[in-house]
């Protein structure tokens, strides 16, 4: 079974396939820390506007005005500049890697590594 991806996807995968090993592993290493800071923010902000986590309604809706806030958005700047300069990776490779990592099926890690095989750019675990 082949498995089709959209547009977006095939291009960030192949952009990562492109990366050198180094580099590859360093945005990965920046996504997990991007996606862990957010999660983080995201729930103390549910937290402060009192979410429970009893009502799934109002969990999504808090969820929702959480991302909308302009707090969220000056979060999300600061937190992409400081880990695109620790991991020394540009903001389109974060952002590639955001998008990779929205899938990050089994299917998607085996056409990474498929195309990084071809490239000699070196296999990558997509559990990192």
């Amino acid at each position: 079974m082949t498995t089709t991806f959209d547009e977006a996807t095939k291009t960030a995968i192949a952009a990562f396939a492109q990366l050198d090993i180094y580099t590859a592993v360093q945005a990965m290493r920046a996504e997990a820390d991007y996606d862990r800071e957010r999660d983080l923010w995201i729930t103390r902000y549910i937290d402060d506007h009192g979410g429970d986590g009893a009502d799934d309604a109002a969990y999504d809706a808090l969820h929702a005005q959480a991302e909308a806030s302009p707090e969220y958005a000056q979060f999300i700047e600061a937190v992409r500049k400081e880990l695109t300069e620790y991991f020394e990776v540009s903001g389109d490779q974060l952002d590639c890697m955001v998008l990779l990592r929205n899938d990050d099926s089994d299917e998607l890690w085996a056409e990474i590594n498929r195309q990084r095989n071809q490239l000699g750019t070196g296999e990558v675990r997509g559990d990192l």
